[in-house]
């Protein structure tokens, strides 16, 4: 069996957030995955809201450097109060 990665370092690499519709949410997690990935373009991020506007997906389009970032940016977005997935 051969020893490859998924990933190669460094790739562009899309989180999606489902959050809920909460006020100053967005500018949270904007604010950690800017932490962890540095500055973001325009392009670099979408938000979508639900049909009901309850919950919110957000992706973000990363510049990744390794597994050890991602897992970071993955933890603290977890623990964020209103974050209900991260894909």
């Amino acid at each position: 069996m051969s020893d490859q990665k998924l990933l190669q370092f460094p790739c562009r690499y899309p989180i999606k957030v489902m959050i809920r519709a909460t006020a100053n949410l967005r500018e949270q997690l904007d604010t950690i995955v800017i932490r962890h990935a540095g500055a973001l373009g325009a392009g670099d991020i979408s938000e979508r809201a639900s049909r009901h506007q309850n919950y919110c997906a957000v992706t973000y389009l990363i510049e990744a450097r390794d597994e050890a970032q991602i897992a970071a940016l993955f933890a603290e977005l977890r623990d964020t109060p209103g974050v209900v997935m991260i894909l």
